[in-house]
């Protein structure tokens, strides 16, 4: 039985989650394990929502596709998932309701100082998380 077989890889295009998409890949690789790179839309006011709804889920998808492009030589199956919602939170959820063993996630994404002042959504993700949780530096 493998102790790791569903990895979860939170990725908002900062380097520091493209560093733990790697990090991710090559440990999934090692065990045969499969990866889901997963991104999270900010939650927007309907007002505004409707204005860039396009705009922000091409970046998602353009952050999803030029990661599975990064890890495709690593000979790991790779399924992407973009969702809107709260990060923390949608980690969480996805994290339970798929079952998944393990979270591999980088200790800053985007949110810079707003993070740190706010709490992180790394530090929120251990803390809530149903599963253990690797945090990439």
């Amino acid at each position: 039985m493998k102790m790791y077989k569903n990895i979860l890889i939170p990725i908002d295009g900062s380097e520091k989650a493209l560093q733990a998409a790697r990090h991710g890949a090559n440990l999934a690789a090692k065990i045969g394990a499969t990866v889901t790179l997963f991104n999270v839309l900010p939650v927007m006011p309907v007002d505004v929502r409707s204005l860039v709804i396009n705009k922000i889920n091409a970046q998602g998808e353009e952050i999803l596709k030029k990661v599975s492009l990064e890890l495709a030589g690593l000979d790991v199956p790779v399924e992407t998932e973009m969702i809107m919602g709260h990060p923390a939170e949608a980690i969480c959820k996805k994290a339970k309701a798929g079952r998944y063993d393990l979270i591999i996630m980088g200790s800053r994404g985007l949110s810079g100082v707003k993070g740190y002042l706010m709490g992180s959504v790394s530090i929120a993700v251990t803390t809530h998380a149903t599963c253990p949780v690797l945090i990439v530096r």
